[in-house]
């Protein structure tokens, strides 16, 4: 039985123009969120280029600093929490196929859960308050968002699925115990499938950070968002693209498994038709230009999340959550492994 349309009226507030203006561009998108998810079931098809199209224009920054007395600060706060909820959404969109009941009932406590927000600040909230606000709706879909996820993957391990129906790159290194996972730690379980009969890249070489930090630079990041990466890399394989977990069969830069590993595989057989055999898999550039393709394709979301990030700190933590979906536990040292790289490689960033 399909699941009644979530009322989706979210309050406003004719003295905090900064919130209505954000609560514009949700309540938008979550209504095209829900009528697709409970209408003709395509909500998953939603992705980040068509949610930011939608709602509100945003404001300016010239409009918040000049009408609303907002620094360069809580501008750049406002972007990233926009950006964050669009990314949000699209990943909860991506996983709301055959879970549309769950994700109904998620959606129907996020909307009473930003009203409560809404009647919790004061009368006149100044500029500060506001932003906090925008900061606890983030939160909410964040947590939603990861809620989602976690049920989507259950849903599939219970049918006996051993692929993610949206695939996920699972990492882990025995080099480096600080590797990711997209399974509980102790499970045993990869949701990706474990590949005891994988073999190791024989053709793999030690990288040099700074060339692959150059690379990414030259693809669009900025210095702090490149110092994340590999501050990412560093734990995860220690810059080696033969680096192998035998347990799990994960291989490179970023310990590709399963499906993520076949993917990779694919990619560099037809990296370059003029050579035979397409290119080598143990080259850097293809695990990076692999590594791209999918921030440009099924980890777009992941992608927004990096692309906010202002330090080298915030991105390590961005790669990790977002891009592997690690337990967490290792996190402090990606953080750190970035922040140091920035250091190493002179880069005039804050850390």
């Amino acid at each position: 039985m399909m699941a009644p349309p979530v009322p989706i009226d979210l309050p406003r507030r004719t003295d905090a123009p900064i919130l209505n203006t954000f609560v514009g561009h949700i309540e938008t998108v979550l209504r095209k969120f829900r009528d697709d998810l409970v209408g003709d079931g395509t909500a998953e098809q939603m992705t980040l280029p068509e949610i930011e199209k939608m709602g509100d224009p945003p404001l300016s920054e010239g409009d918040m600093v000049s009408k609303y007395s907002a620094d360069k600060d809580q501008v750049n706060l406002y972007k990233t929490d926009l950006n964050s909820f669009d990314v949000n959404v699209a990943d909860i969109a991506k996983n709301s196929a055959g879970i549309a009941k769950d994700v109904n009932d998620k959606l129907t406590k996020l909307v009473s859960d930003i009203d409560g927000i809404f009647n919790g600040i004061p009368q006149k909230p100044s500029i500060l308050e506001q932003f906090n606000a925008i900061g606890k709706i983030d939160t909410l879909v964040d947590d939603m968002t990861k809620e989602v996820s976690d049920a989507n993957k259950k849903l599939h391990e219970n049918a006996g699925n051993v692929n993610d129906p949206i695939p996920r790159p699972s990492y882990g290194n025995a080099a480096h115990p600080g590797g990711g996972h997209n399974y509980a730690p102790g499970s045993g379980t990869p949701s990706m499938g474990n590949l005891t009969n994988a073999e190791a890249i024989t053709t793999g070489q030690k990288a040099e950070a700074s060339k692959i930090y150059e690379y990414l630079i030259q693809k669009g990041f900025t210095p702090a968002q490149a110092a994340g990466i590999l501050g990412n890399m560093q734990v995860e394989s220690g810059f080696d693209t033969g680096a192998y977990n035998p347990r799990e069969g994960a291989i490179g830069l970023c310990q590709w498994e399963g499906g993520r590993r076949t993917e990779l595989e694919a990619f560099a057989a037809g990296r370059d038709p003029a050579l035979p055999g397409g290119r080598d898999i143990g080259d850097w550039h293809t695990q990076v230009d692999f590594m791209m393709s999918e921030l440009s394709g099924s980890e777009s979301g992941a992608l927004g999340h990096i692309k906010s990030a202002q330090t080298p700190g915030d991105a390590a933590a961005a790669f990790d959550q977002f891009y592997e979906r690690s337990s967490g536990e290792a996190r402090g040292q990606r953080v750190a492994n970035a922040n140091n790289i920035a250091q190493t490689l002179g880069a005039n960033i804050a850390v």
